[in-house]
């Protein structure tokens, strides 16, 4: 009996691992560092899901910590889809710094191969979970709009 139901409990672990929630496999995963996460973005295009449906994709310049974000749909009439910024590893957790919507916060975690975060604030886990649904190496393309520089003579940059 016991040959017939080791078989079947194996076979039934990559389900139950399956059916964990989002915050189950956040908590389970191994904290990313800054190499780890380097590693991942470095030059490709992910991205992010939050359990449902596309929110958003962010392009990792290669050799660099600059990136740009597009969403993938405006959340207010006349709301820019994209944004340009840097990214950093702070303690935990790794930092955006967006040009025109700020500083925001997640740690990360690889739960046997599949990307999850989740936004910190003040030091503490807050929620807004998404996982990555695609890595791929195509540049994204995303027009961020014009930035006048004042140059002191009355000339536009």
């Amino acid at each position: 009996m016991l040959r017939f139901a080791l078989p079947l409990m194996l076979f039934a672990l990559p389900v139950a691992a399956q059916d964990l929630t989002l915050a189950q496999k956040m908590e389970r995963g191994v904290i990313m560092d800054e190499d780890a996460f380097r590693a991942m973005v470095d030059g490709n295009t992910i991205t992010y899901n939050d359990g449902t449906i596309d929110k958003y994709s962010e392009y990792y310049r290669p050799g660099t910590n600059r990136i740009v974000i597009q969403w993938a749909e405006s959340v207010d009439p006349g709301q820019q889809t994209c944004d340009v910024g840097t990214w950093y590893a702070q303690d935990n957790t790794i930092c955006f710094d967006w040009f025109t919507t700020g500083l925001v916060c997640a740690v990360w975690v690889d739960y046997h191969g599949e990307y999850i975060s989740e936004i910190v604030r003040d030091g503490q886990r807050a929620g807004g979970l998404e996982v990555i649904s695609t890595i791929t190496q195509q540049p994204l393309y995303c027009e961020v709009g014009m930035v006048s520089l004042d140059l002191g003579n009355g000339d536009a940059g």
